[in-house]
């Protein structure tokens, strides 16, 4: 006689129902999370994408479905988020560059590695004002120049970093930086901001002793000897010219100080351009003008602190195209100099 099979528990078949169920599921979300990971995005062209610091996971998704890229959205959810925790718990702010080559996947890695980061090298050279600071971060990083103004004026901005001036004009270090592409006008600044205060800790504070003038008038006589005079052999020089005339109670008679009010670049400054009353025409106002007008060079500065002594008090260049000037002690030899100039411009 055949004994009869025990049927399996009701209990049984559904925890085998729902294992077998949940297998299939987590079989098909992976197979689909496979698919989507290694999808090329969707692009004609470069895509660049910026993500800002402190954004949380759903930004950065949010972010990225915007050029189409993590969608759907609840499954890069659960994938960054995993990702995070098998990997890293650090993702890398600031600009990526991809295109239609790239994947879901190497996108996800580079967040986490920082590998596609876009980079651009900005030199910003001596001797540069706000407005032409503004129109190389424009033009290199893709930084608004009116943000960048905007920022540059700040009044928060510029206590943060010790300034009681109305602009960070003179303040920004002038070097070459790396910077993301499209990174904040705030970051760019704030970077600039630091190393001037970086440099000027380091090789400019212990020689105030040297001058009783105060750190922004220092600032503003360098920036004056800046645009006279590229060669840094010249500077101490010129800067002795403009301590004797300040002591003199003399006018400055700084050219660049007038060219200053210009937005357009000035070779020459006119007659009437002297009648002009701002604050920064020296050659109708004594003493220094309000701030500087641009950001000098290390040497500048120096030389604003450490004049040659001299009794010089008139100069002019050369106009050879050497930059070179020639100086005198009395109205008299300038007058035989000028003459000299003109001759040599002629």
């Amino acid at each position: 006689m055949k004994k009869k099979k025990k049927s399996q528990p009701k209990s049984y078949k559904i925890f085998l129902y729902i294992i077998s169920t949940l297998f299939v599921l987590l079989l098909t979300l992976s197979i689909y999370s496979y698919f989507k990971l290694n999808q090329n995005l969707a692009s004609k062209g470069d895509i660049f994408v910026q993500i800002p610091s402190n954004t949380s996971y759903s930004g950065i998704i949010k972010i990225l479905n915007k050029d189409k890229i993590f969608q759907p959205k609840w499954l890069f959810s659960i994938l960054i988020k995993s990702y995070s925790l098998l990997f890293s718990d650090k993702y890398y702010s600031g600009t990526y560059r991809f295109s239609s080559e790239n994947t879901n996947l190497h996108v996800l890695r580079a967040l986490f590695s920082g590998n596609q980061l876009y980079i651009v090298k900005v030199t910003f050279p001596e001797g540069l004002n706000l407005r032409e600071f503004a129109e190389i971060a424009q033009k290199k990083i893709g930084c608004d120049s009116v943000e960048f103004i905007k920022v540059a004026t700040d009044k928060k901005v510029l206590t943060q970093f010790g300034i009681s001036a109305p602009s960070a004009e003179g303040y920004l270090h002038p070097n070459t930086y790396n910077f993301y592409w499209k990174q904040s006008a705030l970051d760019i600044i704030s970077r600039l901001l630091q190393l001037h205060n970086q440099v000027w800790k380091e090789k400019v504070e212990n020689q105030l002793k040297n001058t009783k003038l105060s750190k922004h008038q220092i600032l503003t006589l360098a920036s004056i000897i800046e645009a006279e005079s590229p060669l840094p052999e010249e500077r101490p020089i010129i800067s002795g010219v403009y301590h004797n005339r300040l002591k003199m109670g003399m006018k400055l008679e700084a050219d660049p100080t007038v060219k200053y009010l210009f937005k357009e670049k000035r070779s020459r400054v006119l007659f009437k351009d002297l009648k002009i009353a701002s604050p920064y025409n020296t050659y109708m106002y004594p003493g220094l003008p309000p701030g500087p007008i641009n950001s000098p060079s290390l040497s500048s500065i120096l030389a604003a602190i450490n004049p040659e002594v001299n009794n010089y008090i008139y100069f002019v260049a050369y106009g050879d195209g050497s930059s070179r000037h020639r100086f005198a002690k009395s109205a008299v030899q300038h007058m035989e100099n000028v003459k000299k100039f003109r001759k040599a411009r002629d």
